[in-house]
């Protein structure tokens, strides 16, 4: 059931184009005025700009452009300038005020950038600042002086008029504005613990988060899932891996000890035998040389002609061992 209006009271009137354009110079500053639509004017994209991503101000100019980035933040000021005190508006609609409403362009909109609602209290002034985040998949560009919102103008009478206008209290901290405002909201620099009331940090879900805060972030989101996973493959197949590996280097390396156990034993005994066997040679034919020189010299020999023999049969030996073993090696 809809509420009864007071007796005496006014609704507020909604300004058509052709009052619209007699606030021209006077209550909107440095407009044009192929801007103005049916209800309101569009707004066009001053020289300030705020990045919220770096905490940035820079400024456009003449033939420059503003581009902003997928999932990025940005503050920005309005070209023209507002005046919405009683006395500039007086000079048009005596005895009246006014305030207005900011909304996005469709175009803006249909580009997926992301803007919200706001208004222009009675009394202000200066250029208006507005946020605006790019929820699209690309780089987002605006020209300088490009229209990026419209205002809708109410204009107010008798009772509607407020009792304080914007500018007149003391948290309005806003008015006059030039370029970017920042927030002027403070927070105490220590605030006990028992006083803070908030999510549990160890119940955060990054994958979660990341979905909520749209494109792109709940594609990254998405790809990491995946990658993830993957990795998990890969490291139960690298783990699987090392183990195989580690297993076979363990085998290879017991029969390579194996191996150069049996190799060391074979030459130790080869060594072995063939030593004694030289020795043993060594003794024997020093024994039969020593045997045979006393036999000799009991026969009425020289020294002389013992030392001859001794040197033949030396000569003798020596041949007939090196002939023995050319044989056993072919």
């Amino acid at each position: 059931m809809q509420a009864a209006i007071p007796a005496g009271a006014s609704v507020a009137k909604i300004l058509p184009d052709k009052e619209v354009r007699k606030l021209l110079g006077t209550v909107i500053l440095n407009a044009d005025e192929k801007r103005i639509n049916p209800n309101g004017i569009e707004i066009r994209l001053g020289k300030a700009v705020l990045f919220h991503s770096t905490d940035e101000e820079k400024e456009l100019g003449p033939d420059m452009f503003l581009k902003i980035l997928p999932g990025e933040t940005v503050t920005i000021s309005s070209y023209e300038r507002f005046v919405f005190t009683k006395e500039a508006i007086g000079k048009v609609f005596p005895g009246c005020d006014m305030m207005a409403l900011i909304t996005p362009t469709t175009t803006m909109m249909r580009e997926g950038i992301m803007q919200s609602a706001t208004k222009v209290d009675s009394g202000w002034s200066g250029t208006l600042n507005w946020g605006l985040r790019n929820s699209s998949i690309r780089d987002f560009t605006l020209g300088y002086c490009e229209p990026i919102f419209k205002l809708t103008f109410f204009l107010l009478e008798g009772n509607e008029i407020p009792e304080i206008p914007y500018g007149e209290r003391p948290n309005d901290r806003y008015q006059n504005t030039d370029g970017i405002a920042r927030s002027t909201r403070t927070v105490p620099a220590s605030i006990p613990k028992r006083q803070i009331v908030s999510s549990s940090v160890e119940r955060l879900d990054p994958r979660k988060q990341l979905q909520e805060a749209g494109y792109p972030f709940s594609h990254i989101s998405t790809e990491l899932t995946d990658l993830h996973g993957k990795f998990e493959v890969v490291s139960s197949d690298v783990v699987l891996l090392k183990k195989t590996i580690s297993d076979e280097a363990e085998k290879l390396s017991s029969k390579v000890d194996e191996s150069q156990k049996t190799v060391l034993e074979k030459v130790e005994g080869l060594f072995d035998r063939k030593f004694m066997g030289a020795i043993g040679r060594i003794i024997a034919g020093g024994t039969v040389m020593y045997g045979a020189a006393v036999s000799l010299q009991g026969h009425g020999l020289s020294n002389q002609t013992i030392g001859a023999l001794a040197v033949v049969a030396g000569i003798g030996l020596w041949g007939l061992m090196h002939f023995i073993g050319t044989k056993s090696k072919t």
